[in-house]
């Protein structure tokens, strides 16, 4: 019988956290809390035809989405978690890794601290790509119970999402192209792909 091999217990600095800042997520969410943007584009759209409606919709999630990962860029460097850290790091060492792993980053963030995730549904993941898709999104849900189920069908937030997705990579210094897949209004789920601009075009 082979005696058993204790391994030394490792015990990592008191100040390296793994998880993201509290401070951080509530802050996301209470200043885009999916219903109260709803609430407030309701306010601005009330009374007027569905056309100027959708119109209106479309840039105001625009907007939105832009501020919305801007915010999140911005707490997301001020509460740095050990994860981030390391993989800064790796990413400076290699020259590969930042993409599309440093956006992701604040992707996810910016996801989880506002819709009802406990992760972020990752279709691709590769030096070239970065997808995912929402299963469940209560801005969509929020629509429907606030706007009716045509701005719903319409689909303005989606606009949210492509903003805040390329903002996400720009900021950190990539060209990408961001279209949607697949849409709540008439799938599933929505989803979202990021391609880098020189891997679409075949370099």
């Amino acid at each position: 019988m082979t005696a058993a091999i204790e391994r030394e217990r490792v015990v990592f600095p008191k100040d390296w956290t793994f998880d993201l800042a509290e401070e951080m997520v509530e802050a996301i969410a209470h200043e885009f809390a999916p219903a109260e943007v709803v609430a407030e584009l309701a306010r601005r759209i009330n009374g007027k035809p569905q056309a100027e409606a959708v119109a209106e919709a479309e840039a105001y999630f625009a907007d939105h989405g832009h501020r919305w990962m801007g915010r999140t860029i911005e707490l997301g460097e001020k509460y740095r978690d050990r994860t981030y850290e390391v993989l800064l790091a790796a990413a400076e060492a290699t020259g590969e890794l930042a993409f599309p792993h440093v956006p992701e980053r604040f992707i996810e963030i910016a996801y989880l601290s506002t819709q009802p995730l406990y992760s972020l549904p990752i279709v691709e993941n590769t030096r070239h790509c970065f997808a995912f898709k929402m299963v469940f999104c209560d801005t969509y849900r929020a629509l429907e119970e606030q706007c009716g189920d045509a701005m719903a069908a319409a689909l303005p937030c989606r606009k949210s999402c492509l903003a805040a997705v390329d903002r996400a990579f720009r900021d950190k210094g990539f060209d990408v192209e961001v279209v949607q897949d697949s849409s709540l209004a008439d799938g599933e789920f929505c989803q979202f792909t990021s391609r880098r601009r020189e891997a679409a075009s075949g370099a």
